[in-house]
């Protein structure tokens, strides 16, 4: 189990399907089971979005070699397709402050989803050190809380 990003790069050098697991796991999903032809998909975040309502989730892909912009286009293809609310995407190092405009940018088109009066990007991306750092996705819970304090209507956010 890495505990470092060094650990993680070793990792995916070795195993590549075993890094993509590590690191849904890192973000406290559920690995998907299929090891080829997932379809874009490594993985899943569940959360609730009523009480009285089927659990709804975000899909995770791991990438972790030179992500492109395709990478960011392909993984909005997966959320526009795919019965899901939210993307995500982790992936093994920071960008380049131009490369990481670019990949927010196309992000930032995919809107956002309002659930309980609070807005959360339809598409994040996280990097290893991150969620190493204790950093995760911005979801709703499960037992329906908030991954970051509610806003008040009215005030900024």
């Amino acid at each position: 189990m890495p505990r470092d990003v060094e650990g993680a790069r070793d990792l995916w050098q070795h195993d590549k399907y075993h890094f993509q697991k590590w690191a849904v796991e890192q973000a406290d999903g559920f690995v998907t089971t299929k090891r080829t032809a997932d379809g874009g998909i490594d993985g899943r975040l569940y959360f609730a979005v009523a009480h009285d309502q089927p659990l709804e989730s975000m899909v995770l892909e791991v990438k972790g070699g030179n992500p492109t912009i395709a990478d960011v286009r392909d993984l909005r293809g997966v959320l526009e397709r795919e019965d899901a609310l939210m993307a995500g995407l982790i992936i093994m190092d920071g960008l380049g402050e131009r490369k990481d405009r670019n990949f927010r940018k196309e992000m930032a088109s995919a809107g956002v989803v309002e659930l309980w009066g609070n807005e959360y990007p339809a598409m994040q991306m996280l990097t290893v050190q991150e969620l190493l750092d204790g950093q995760r996705f911005e979801t709703p819970t499960v037992m329906g809380k908030h991954t970051r304090e509610p806003r008040m209507p009215g005030l900024p956010a």
